[in-house]
């Protein structure tokens, strides 16, 4: 009988012991393969992200200044640093500087005035590297503010995008940056305007948000100190609002936002922007009305006042109207009293 079962008994055999070794060599193979091994991420940090006192350079015409910046290697890689000079544009979002290598008004250039030595440079790991920059400021430079960017790459790794660095590192697809704000003197237009100040004009509850745009149009960039004050309906100052100062470059808008953060608010109320600028003690005041109440909750105490009272008055109405009638029926009473009283005498006098 199981004579009659070996070959398929065999098969079965040969087949478990094939498809097991199989399996093993597989899981073998995947343990033996090595891991791949992670790239060093490159990364750069300019030092300073601005350079000059106060963010900004004060230079006469014709005058020759130098100065120095650095470059820092983060990583572990051996590298060189390509160091170049732009001018720069501020992107839509009114904070983002964009390297511009196209010809730009002369009116704002700095490009052209100033020399980078060295521009290229090996740096090890964690070597800081020094890079000397001269500022030629020609004779017949028109007085105000005059932009560029330095800018750091690695040489044959490319770069995707322009980053001014304030934070330790930043990821190599990114340039790195000083921004150089240059102040050439002489008579400077300073001149800035606060545009759409506007709060909801009524809110029930807050937070309140608020929004406005400062409007540069100075031969200078400007970073102004912009506070809001909050008065009741009886102009009585309640509250202020301070907020982050912002560099506004020459003939651009850039937009600010906030909110008030009370939340509970009954009434009229009158906000006052003052905003001071520039370095001649320029001044801008606007002002806006708006409503904080709570009209719901409001309404919702009214009905119920309104309904208590009603309650109210129906309540003493009827305990009056009763008492009306306990009085009514007493004099009945003592009348009917009185009319019987009468009644008995008579028919004793007869």
């Amino acid at each position: 009988m199981i004579k009659k079962y070996l070959p398929t008994i065999s098969l079965l055999i040969t087949f478990f012991v094939f498809f097991g070794s199989v399996k093993i060599d597989v899981a073998l193979a995947q343990t033996a393969t090595p891991p791949k091994p992670e790239t060093d991420s490159i990364t750069l940090t300019a030092i300073p992200p601005r350079l000059g006192d106060d963010n900004s350079l004060s230079i006469e015409p014709g005058e020759r200044i130098q100065t120095s910046i650095k470059v820092r290697n983060n990583s572990t890689t051996t590298f060189t640093v390509n160091t170049a000079i732009d001018d720069f544009i501020i992107g839509q979002d009114g904070t983002t500087p964009i390297a511009v290598t196209e010809d730009v008004s002369y009116r704002w250039s700095l490009r052209d005035w100033i020399i980078l030595a060295p521009e290229f440079q090996s740096l090890q790991p964690k070597q800081t590297g020094l890079i000397n920059v001269i500022i030629n400021v020609p004779e017949d430079a028109l007085p105000g503010g005059h932009y560029a960017m330095i800018t750091h790459k690695p040489v044959g790794l490319g770069a995707h995008g322009l980053e001014t660095q304030e934070e330790a590192s930043t990821e190599i697809t990114q340039r790195v940056g000083t921004l150089v704000y240059v102040i050439v003197e002489g008579p400077i237009t300073q001149e800035a305007y606060i545009r759409d100040f506007t709060f909801p004009k009524f809110t029930e509850y807050g937070p309140v948000p608020f929004s406005f745009s400062v409007d540069n149009q100075s031969d200078i960039h400007i970073a102004p100190e912009i506070s809001i004050e909050i008065r009741n309906i009886f102009g009585r100052k309640i509250d202020t609002i301070q907020l982050e100062s912002k560099n506004v470059f020459p003939m651009m808008s850039r937009g600010f936002s906030g909110e008030w953060d009370k939340v509970w608010g009954m009434g009229f109320y009158r906000a006052k922007l003052i905003m001071s600028y520039g370095t001649e003690g320029g001044v801008t005041i606007v002002s806006t009305n708006f409503w904080l109440l709570p009209i719901t909750l409001v309404m919702a105490v009214f009905i119920v006042l309104i309904t208590s009272l009603v309650v109210f008055i129906a309540i003493r109405r009827h305990f009056i109207h009763k008492s009306s009638d306990d009085q009514q029926r007493m004099k009945d009473l003592e009348e009917k009293i009185d009319q019987l009283e009468q009644e008995r005498l008579q028919k004793f006098d007869n």
